[in-house]
C-alpha cells in the first residue's frame, strides 16, 4: 500500500488474523500514512467472529465496516456498495 501510487486500489478487504501484523494494526498503519489519497481508502474487515464487539473493534481501529466469516456473497456485495458510496 505504501509503495503503490494513490488510487491504485478502490477498497481493501482486510483479514483481521494475519501473521506478523494483524488487520487492526495494518489498518492503523494505513490511517497514519502521510498521503491523503491513501489514508481514506475504504477498509472492510474480514472477521471469523460475528459478535457486535468484533464489529465495534473494527470500526474503532479505523475500518469502515466488517464482514463475518463464513462469507455471504450477498452481504459482501451490500457492504462493498455501501462503503464505496
Amino acid at each position: 500500500m505504501e509503495q503503490m501510487p494513490a488510487k491504485s486500489y478502490d477498497l481493501i478487504l482486510m483479514d483481521v488474523q494475519m501473521p506478523h501484523m494483524d488487520g487492526y494494526k495494518a489498518t492503523e498503519t494505513i490511517r497514519e500514512l502521510s498521503d491523503e489519497g491513501k489514508v481514506h481508502i475504504p477498509i472492510v474487515a474480514l472477521i471469523a467472529n460475528a459478535f457486535e464487539e468484533d464489529r465495534k473493534m473494527a470500526i474503532s481501529k479505523g475500518m469502515n465496516d466488517h464482514i463475518a466469516k463464513p462469507i455471504d456473497v450477498k452481504k459482501v456485495e451490500e457492504v462493498i456498495i455501501s462503503v464505496l458510496k
